[in-house]
């Protein structure tokens, strides 16, 4: 019985995932689903004859006063959106600079391929650089945000 307890715990700790795993895989499965339409009925179906009348009408929209609080909420979303998108691209690149070191540095390599791993180095290089600048300017303006806090009405 204890062996497969221990079986048991085992397997579950092998396929457990983090937090951030999961929270990471919501906020994809999310972005990707799309609103669910809503079907609203009032009354008895108007003839065909009104619905056609009706569409020749041009309709404007009303204009709803635009809340300075819930933009100033929906940036703040999108900077810190855009910061963890940087994070993520950051190590990526870091990750491919080492992969590329390492083959540059293995005991054996031609000169060709050397070469080439060179070139490709210094493009991840300089896309890191690009990366880690961009990553500061939004962290920065994100911190400006916070700062100031949100509108006053």
């Amino acid at each position: 019985m204890r062996a497969f307890l221990v079986i048991l715990l085992v397997a579950v700790s092998v396929h457990a995932q983090s937090l951030a795993d999961a929270a990471r895989k919501e906020r994809e499965r999310r972005a990707h689903l799309k609103p669910a339409p809503v079907i609203q009925a009032e009354g008895a179906p108007s003839p065909a004859g009104a619905k056609a009348e009706e569409g020749k009408k041009p309709e404007e929209p009303p204009k709803t006063p635009v809340d300075p609080v819930k933009e100033y909420n929906d940036l703040l979303q999108k900077l810190r959106a855009r910061v963890m998108i940087l994070q993520d691209d950051e190590a990526a690149t870091q990750l491919q600079i080492n992969d590329l070191t390492n083959q540059i540095n293995a005991p054996v390599v031609d000169q060709a391929t050397k070469d080439q791993t060179l070139a490709l180095l210094g493009d991840a290089r300089q896309k890191l650089a690009a990366v880690r600048l961009e990553l500061d300017q939004t962290r920065k303006t994100l911190d400006t945000m916070q700062l100031q806090g949100p509108p006053k009405k």
